[in-house]
C-alpha cells in the first residue's frame, strides 16, 4: 500500500468534490465551484492511497493564525493514517511561516472519527470567548457560530512585536 500526501491540483477537482460530498455530513452541498475557489485561495493538500483520493485538507494563515476550514477524510477507515498525515503537513507549513496555532473548524456534523483524530494530535476543543482577541477576529471572516473550534498550539507564546 503505498500513500502520499501532495498539494492539490486543478486536476483534482472532480476528485475532491466527491471526496467532500462522501464525507460531509450535509452531502451533496459541495460543488465544483466552491472545491475551484479552495484551490485559488487556500493551500489544499490531498492523502492519497493506492492512487486513490481519501482525504483532503485546506488552510490559510492570517495574523500568525492557520486556520483548516476543509478537513475531510473517506472512507472513515482512513481518519487516522491519513487525518494525522494531513494535519502534519499543515502544521510543518504553518510552523514554517510561524504561526501561533492551528485552529480546525468542523461542522457541527462532523464525523466523530474527526474529533477523535484531533484529540489525539493535541488539539483542544475552544469556544470563541475562550480565544486570544486576535484569533478571534481572524477567525470573524469564517462563517458560522456552529462550528466547532479546535486549536493546537504551535508555539509556546504569541508573537507580540512584528516579524
Amino acid at each position: 500500500m503505498s500513500e502520499q500526501i501532495r498539494r492539490a491540483k486543478l486536476q483534482d477537482l472532480g476528485g475532491i468534490t466527491r471526496l467532500a460530498r462522501e464525507a460531509s455530513p450535509s452531502k451533496g452541498q459541495v460543488d465544483e465551484a466552491e472545491v475551484t475557489e479552495w484551490l485559488f485561495s487556500k493551500g489544499v493538500w490531498i492523502a492519497l492511497r493506492d492512487d486513490s483520493l481519501v482525504g483532503v485538507a485546506a488552510w490559510q494563515a492570517e495574523n500568525l493564525l492557520a486556520v483548516t476550514d476543509v478537513f475531510h477524510v473517506a472512507p472513515a477507515k482512513y481518519w487516522l493514517e491519513a487525518g494525522s498525515q494531513l494535519l502534519e503537513t499543515i502544521e510543518d507549513e504553518a510552523h514554517t511561516l510561524m504561526c501561533e496555532a492551528n485552529v480546525v473548524l468542523l461542522p457541527a456534523l462532523a464525523p466523530e472519527a474527526a474529533r477523535t483524530l484531533l484529540r489525539q494530535q493535541g488539539y483542544e476543543r475552544k469556544t470563541r470567548d475562550e480565544l486570544h482577541r486576535i484569533w478571534r477576529e481572524v477567525l470573524g471572516d469564517f462563517a458560522g457560530d456552529e462550528l466547532e473550534i479546535m486549536v493546537k498550539r504551535l508555539r509556546d507564546r504569541m508573537v507580540m512585536i512584528p516579524l
